[in-house]
């Protein structure tokens, strides 16, 4: 047998072998796991946060008038000194100025968001890409004159999450062809030999150096289902990407230790992930979440992603989750360090993600539970009711000093209220 079917059998069968009894759905008819979400999400609270907090203070602070987004605030909306426009956090707007047309169009409400994800599109596209090798740059200043030429895995990531999303709610000819064109560019040029991606390239798009990190592949990840869902195209790309996660970065755990799966955070320059704490090793538990409503998606395209998400979503709940008070950790270690317990205010959001789109995929009780309790948390500790926003948390409570003095952009925000709103 060839090397590579070889190892890909093998490892299909480390994600399968395992019992999966207690991940099995508490319940199977569609309709009744549909009943059961509605139910229990609070629909009125999700719909709140973003249409009444986050998304107007934002539209109030960030636009300028070329359509570029000033991101950088103090918790007070008081600007930063930093005044670049960097492609990931101008993407990250774009999109969830988009998220909240569709949301506001749900709930029959008008708004301007959709206007102003177009406005900030068309800055990213006239001032952050690169006019002579493709791609995009990862930093401009509010004029469009370029700062970094580097081109950033992670922000292209964004880019084409925002422009797939933005063709799929607005349907502008434009849009569609400018995803295309950068899922053309990732796929000759940022993705590695290995199958993972570079973290950076240089500016003519040649090979890039150095370490691999998980968590630009897994926004890519994100981002090509988006296309995948606005144009019907890409389905390879779902497969090639997920695959590569599923099939050579995925760690499979005994039964003695949860029967979990896991991905680990940083690896060298073939992939091979960093051993020990000590070596700068860990996993992410915020990752984790995020994996497990990401592959849960992706099972539409590949099937079987579903029982791999399961899997990632039991070491997730074993390893980061606080069953007494709710919420989520931020990292465990692969030579069985203590988990760090603190809580982060994007790890609560993807925790929360990760249980509707989990429980509504297997009508699990225990995951409603969980989103109650979680939800429970986000309102009691991470809401700023001056701001309109969430405290940029690294550890709750933010009384005892664990929040920064920062406004965080709110994509993981407005993908949440997105899932928990509109499915």
């Amino acid at each position: 047998m060839p090397r590579h079917l070889f190892k890909r059998r093998t490892a299909l069968g480390l994600l399968t072998a395992l019992p999966l009894a207690p991940l099995l759905p508490a319940c199977s008819d569609p309709d009744d796991r549909d009943r059961k979400a509605r139910q229990v999400i609070d629909a009125d609270w999700h719909r709140a946060d973003l249409l009444e907090h986050l998304l107007p203070a934002w539209a109030q602070h960030a636009v300028l008038p070329n359509g570029a987004f000033r991101t950088a605030f103090q918790n007070d909306w008081t600007p930063k000194p930093d005044d670049r426009v960097s492609l990931t956090t101008q993407a990250r707007l774009v999109y969830s100025f988009a998220v909240g047309h569709e949301v506001a169009q749900a709930a029959g409400r008008n708004t301007t968001y959709l206007d102003l994800a177009r406005q900030g599109a068309d800055f990213l596209l006239k001032a952050l890409q690169d006019p002579v090798h493709g791609g995009y740059f990862q930093t401009v200043g509010p004029d469009g004159a370029m700062r970094v030429d580097l081109k950033d895995t992670y922000g292209h990531a964004f880019a084409l999450l925002a422009l797939s999303e933005i063709y799929r709610i607005g349907q502008d000819a434009q849009h569609k062809a400018a995803a295309l064109e950068s899922w053309r560019v990732i796929e000759r040029a940022l993705i590695d030999p290995y199958g993972g991606v570079y973290r950076y390239v240089p500016r003519d798009l040649s090979p890039g150096k150095g370490g691999r990190t998980q968590n630009p592949l897994m926004h890519m990840f994100e981002a090509v289902q988006a296309l995948h869902r606005a144009t019907g195209e890409a389905a390879t790309g779902v497969k090639r990407l997920g695959d590569f996660a599923v099939y050579k970065l995925l760690q499979g755990l005994p039964e003695a230790e949860g029967g979990g799966a896991r991905i680990p955070e940083w690896y060298d320059d073939a992939w091979q992930p960093l051993p020990t704490q000590q070596a700068g090793g860990y996993i992410d538990l915020g990752h984790q979440f995020e994996w497990a409503h990401l592959l849960t998606t992706a099972s539409s395209v590949v099937p079987v992603y579903a029982p791999v998400a399961e899997r990632v979503l039991a070491y997730a709940l074993q390893n980061g989750y606080d069953d007494i008070d709710g919420g989520c950790g931020t990292r465990a270690y692969p030579d069985g360090g203590k988990p760090e317990k603190a809580k982060g205010w994007w790890q609560q959001a993807e925790c929360l993600h990760a249980l509707i789109v989990c429980a509504r995929h297997t009508g699990r009780n225990d995951l409603w539970r969980r989103y109650e309790q979680t939800l429970g948390l986000v309102k009691d500790q991470l809401l700023d009711a001056r701001s309109g926003s969430w405290h940029a948390a690294y550890r709750l409570p933010c009384k005892t000093g664990g929040c920064e003095d920062t406004m965080p952009d709110p994509y993981h925000m407005a993908s949440l209220h997105r899932v928990a709103l509109l499915g």
